[in-house]
């Protein structure tokens, strides 16, 4: 008998040979997923992230029954709650045709890939931009409720392309999502959430059960999930974290892990000019969630 160990989010995706800016045009592509990675599974799962990073991901080469890499990727498959993660990175790195097989004890997992953000991991280690993408993906299906909400994600890369009528459908603006889960264990964790236009003008929807783009009161500095909370994504706010948004593309770009402040004095539109942007610190791998109404 195989169990089948399931994938973290089930989507009709458009998987792509690499990850870089799409056209801005109308697509036929779907990346309509289900939040459900725990919040806990990733913490646990962190100090272990790295290693996997610095390594090829698959043992040989690649073939229809590829081998994970047991010898970095073993200890976070030993228990469940890394299987879990793992699950969820391999969906968010690999294309749809790649399933991924490990053995652990008597029983042989296996992890399909879905969303393509990073189809480089199959031929050497995860690089910086392919951390980045899996990272916002990962963060952007966390679930602090246990109920799966359908989000729609969306970004500059090719395997985020969205059709006209996703936009249309799914038009509530959560939020974004960016960081870096394979970043060193000995310090604080880079998950960053910024809230989006939708989230911070209280509409309902689906909205009501996302939770980790929405700032903690309790906790002042991070979101209801636990992330370091950077501040309102866009240009509705009065202090921004993002420097543009790209409207036909509906994705923030740019993102930065604190407020721009008076030094960003960027114009509200798809163009960055990055000469009056104060050095914070910033990412390019970003991913925009909206919900249904």
């Amino acid at each position: 008998m195989r169990p089948v160990y399931l994938p973290m989010a089930a989507a009709i995706s458009l998987a792509s040979a690499c990850a870089v800016a799409p056209a801005e045009s109308v697509t036929t592509a779907n990346q309509i997923v289900l939040n459900r990675i725990t919040l806990n599974g990733m913490v646990s799962s962190r100090v272990l992230a790295s290693r996997i990073a610095t390594k090829p991901i698959i043992a040989g080469q690649l073939s229809a029954a590829a081998m994970v890499n047991m010898g970095t990727a073993g200890q976070m498959l030993a228990d469940p709650a890394g299987r879990e993660v793992f699950s969820a990175i391999i969906s968010c790195a690999l294309p749809d045709d790649v399933v991924l097989s490990a053995t652990v004890g008597d029983t042989t997992f296996e992890f399909p890939g879905e969303m393509g953000l990073a189809p480089q991991w199959l031929r050497g280690p995860l690089d910086r931009a392919g951390q980045g993408w899996v990272s916002a993906c990962m963060f952007a299906r966390i679930n602090a409720r246990d109920v799966a909400i359908p989000i729609s994600m969306r970004g500059p890369s090719l395997a985020l392309e969205v059709s006209s009528d996703e936009r249309d459908e799914w038009s509530l603006e959560e939020g974004a999502f960016f960081g870096n889960f394979f970043g060193p264990s000995d310090r604080p964790p880079q998950w960053f959430a910024c809230r989006g236009r939708d989230q911070a003008a209280g509409r309902a929807g689906t909205l009501s059960n996302r939770l980790c783009t929405l700032p903690d009161p309790n906790n002042p500095g991070f979101t209801l999930c636990g992330m370091t909370f950077a501040g309102d994504c866009g240009s509705f706010a009065t202090d921004r974290v993002c420097e543009g948004f790209s409207q036909r593309g509906q994705f923030y770009q740019r993102c930065h892990t604190k407020p721009l402040g008076r030094q960003c004095t960027l114009p509200s539109n798809d163009k960055l000019d990055t000469r009056s942007v104060s050095p914070l610190a910033s990412f390019d791998q970003v991913i925009t969630t909206f919900v249904t109404p």
